[in-house]
């Protein structure tokens, strides 16, 4: 098993692909801090029931500065340390022109997608610099990597997401605590049913996909489940600062290229020059 003995923290279980994370890592021997921000997820309680000694759970808003300090400062006194950290949480925000969209919502998206996750990374580094390492994974989302029209909010708080994972990759590299994001791909989630209803405010492109979705039934959560296995994992022991695709990317061949990754751009967001 690949996490054994492991603590790991996953902020937004009770969404799809958290959900399928969590289950992936129990699976792989990890002890578990799960949190929800309205409501347990009753499916993934049921299969995890009577393995208090592994799974403990935590009502958490991650854009709550206060309520992530309480929550991080608790999993680290139940469970003695803390090796993982995957923040699985987001919103898609509003979605059309943006003359036409509520501030509000467009910033309060950036909080949670953005912020949550400077939040989290902030409040569990003291602790993973005294244990000697760790490792931090953020759920990306694929409108980090090109330009999404009617998406604002959504594609520029993943976007910024991205660079924070890479600069504070670096500023980490040191304290041996490797930080990593991940796409998922088009998983049939509650952003996708947010997306369907908005879908005559999101343009053709939009459209064009939720039809593709219908036709194919989405990626598999399990694709980014295996994917946070693996970067979680010692197999992934110093591979830091980048984005993965979990449909894309050949991930699950990477652990004896990651000399090669470190010292390039390889899946990395680049400005391309002309020429």
């Amino acid at each position: 098993m690949e996490l054994e003995n492991k603590t790991c923290m996953i902020a937004g279980a009770a969404g799809t692909i958290g959900a399928s994370i969590a289950r992936r890592f129990y699976d792989e021997g990890a002890r578990l801090a799960l949190t929800y921000h309205m409501r347990k997820p009753e499916q993934l309680c049921s299969e995890l029931e009577g393995n208090a000694d592994r799974v403990v759970w935590f009502q958490l808003d991650v854009a709550d500065w206060a309520q992530v300090q309480q929550v991080t400062r608790r999993i680290q006194s139940d469970l003695s340390r803390l090796d993982v950290l995957v923040n699985c949480t987001g919103a898609v925000g509003p979605i059309g022109p943006l003359e036409t969209l509520d501030i509000r919502e467009w910033v309060r998206a950036f909080e949670i997608n953005h912020f949550g996750s400077v939040n989290l990374a902030q409040a569990v580094l003291p602790a993973m610099k005294v244990q000697g390492g760790g490792k931090i994974l953020f759920l990306s989302g694929g409108g980090a990597a090109y330009g999404r029209p009617y998406f604002t909010s959504y594609s520029s708080s993943k976007a910024a997401l991205v660079r924070f994972t890479e600069s504070l990759a670096q500023e980490l590299k040191s304290n041996n605590i490797q930080v990593n994001a991940i796409a998922p791909g088009a998983v049939k989630s509650r952003m996708w049913d947010d997306m369907r209803a908005a879908a005559g405010s999101g343009g053709s492109k939009l459209l064009e996909e939720l039809k593709q979705m219908e036709e194919s039934g989405g990626a598999s959560p399990a694709g980014a489940a295996g994917l946070a296995v693996f970067l979680a994992s010692d197999r992934s022991a110093g591979l830091t600062g980048r984005l993965f695709s979990a449909v894309w990317d050949d991930w699950e061949h990477l652990d004896n290229q990651i000399e090669k990754i470190n010292s390039s751009d390889i899946f990395t967001l680049r400005r391309i020059p002309l020429g």
